[in-house]
């Protein structure tokens, strides 16, 4: 038998064009089961108030269960044949959903679970740019600062326009550096063991060196993963700290994190799902989670899970995280030219505008995990999406 409930709404009346902010007390009279309770308000005119703004305290609106079965269809049916297993998350204040598809382990068919950790890739960048803001605001730095303002000339020497290349710019991909990776996956269609190698991040800047730039500096945009490894380099040059460190300090542990790690640089605490990749096309998916990331470092090497990314993506881009004028310039975006994954870039963050809403947003991808990190102000929205193989087909389609 479930649990008497009581209600109390206080005011009573709701009054739309007042703009009427109620509160409603839901008493149960013992303590409800694991598997929760149901409880349906039957307010007709309900539905015409801004229901975003809901604010939820001991507990949380879950989805109508025939709803919750086509959105699991849905997970389903979307999943590409090289994807062994994904996990979506969809949170909003008028109700949310975690939903899991397929396996975590190929090998021992073990299902993945929606609080799995998975490699996030390029998500990466974000905490990247957010620590680099945060230290704007500490006055250790500016965005206007070069990159031969605090890097060695070691590093600096062979990229050209370095001396003119400000930290803004490699932010927001307008620097004009050549991509390290374009390189390193050219050497590996010989020599795919390239990727076992355990990389300094100097070493992967050197990939770059003396190479022309792709513009000259600020005079277009096009995405370049050497900006955040540059970017991570400047990080530990301003604070004499190692950047995941830095992450950690600045980011995670404000926000309270505790499933999201930087590979590599400390230990991950729990077991993150295989990766997997058909590497060899010959149509059996290869399990390559033995591949380290010191190859992506910070442009793409942490680790977490929905509910950490929920967590972050909410912290982020509601100003709990940055202070406003933090936040303003990380969101002064630019329109991106042929690119697929994003309309316009700000600073470590990317837009879409899609049939329904405007998000903000970063993709990711790693050799066998793919990810994708949304969230909508236009109703608070948040939409993760983690997927365990590599693959160019994302799960959302049109939100």
């Amino acid at each position: 038998m479930e649990p008497e409930v009581s209600l109390i709404l206080q005011p009573q009346t709701l009054i739309e064009s007042e703009g009427t902010v109620s509160s409603l007390t839901l008493t149960l009279s013992e303590p409800p089961p694991d598997t929760g309770i149901v409880v349906r308000v039957n307010a007709p005119n309900l539905s015409e108030f801004d229901l975003t703004q809901a604010q939820i305290e001991g507990g949380e609106i879950t989805l109508e269960e025939e709803l919750q079965q086509e959105l699991q269809t849905g997970l389903d049916g979307t999943r590409a044949p090289e994807v062994p297993g994904a996990v979506v998350a969809i949170v909003s204040p008028s109700g949310s959903w975690y939903g899991a598809s397929g396996v975590a382990d190929l090998e021992n068919d073990i299902p993945v679970e929606t609080d799995d950790l998975f490699q996030v890739g390029s998500i990466t960048k974000t905490f990247v740019a957010a620590t680099i803001l945060k230290l704007v605001e500490e006055g250790a730095l500016t965005l206007e600062d070069t990159l031969t303002t605090w890097l060695p000339e070691t590093i600096t020497e062979d990229i050209a326009n370095a001396q003119d290349i400000t930290l803004r710019q490699i932010l927001q991909h307008t620097s004009g550096i050549p991509d390290y990776l374009t390189e390193i996956f050219n050497q590996a269609a010989i020599d795919p063991t390239i990727f076992l190698t355990e990389w300094q991040p100097e070493e992967l800047t050197e990939f770059v060196n003396g190479l022309d730039p792709l513009f000259a500096p600020g005079e277009s945009l096009e995405y370049s993963n050497t900006n955040f490894i540059l970017a991570g380099l400047i990080i530990e040059a301003v604070t004499g700290n190692n950047l995941a460190q830095e992450i950690r300090d600045r980011i995670l542990t404000p926000l309270g994190l505790e499933n999201t790690f930087f590979a590599g640089e400390e230990e991950v605490n729990g077991e993150v799902v295989n990766a997997y990749w058909d590497f060899d096309g010959d149509g059996t998916l290869n399990n390559i989670s033995f591949v380290g990331l010191s190859w992506a470092w910070a442009a793409g090497a942490m680790i977490s899970n929905l509910q950490d990314l929920d967590i972050f993506a909410r912290g982020l881009f509601k100003g709990e995280l940055l202070e406003e004028e933090s936040l303003e310039q990380m969101l002064d975006i630019r329109p991106t030219i042929d690119n697929p994954s994003y309309d316009s870039y700000g600073l470590g963050v990317g837009t879409i505008e899609s049939p329904n809403r405007f998000w903000y947003i970063h993709r990711g991808q790693t050799l066998g995990h793919r990810s994708n990190m949304w969230y909508s102000p236009q109703d608070d929205l948040t939409y993760i999406e983690l997927i365990n193989g590599f693959s160019d087909d994302n799960l959302v389609r049109v939100c």
